[in-house]
């Protein structure tokens, strides 16, 4: 599989919720200059964020990086493998397999 094809399928990942080290989210983009998948974190309540001068201004979902390849580039990282089957377990038990 050349990488645009693998890029491609991650893209078809884009708005899919699950679980990521033990917290519900959802991916949000692939950036793949960096090598990552980017996830939000769909936390009740989002943590508020601050203006330059530290005053409250709003609040903001965080976010979480997760890497596409491992350590010698020429195969998918350990935390993406883990990501992969738990949207695909969570697609089985939507029933849309």
């Amino acid at each position: 599989m050349t990488d645009e094809i693998f890029l491609q399928r991650l893209r078809e990942l884009i708005g899919r919720e699950c679980t990521y080290l033990g917290q519900r989210c959802r991916v949000i983009e692939v950036l793949a200059d960096a090598s990552v998948l980017v996830l939000e974190l769909q936390e009740a309540l989002p943590p508020i964020q601050t203006d330059q001068y530290g005053q409250a201004v709003a609040r903001g979902a965080e976010i979480a990086e997760v890497p596409l390849f491992g350590p010698s580039q020429d195969a998918p990282s350990e935390e993406l493998l883990e990501l992969l089957t738990r949207l695909q377990a969570a697609q089985l038990d939507d029933g849309a397999f």
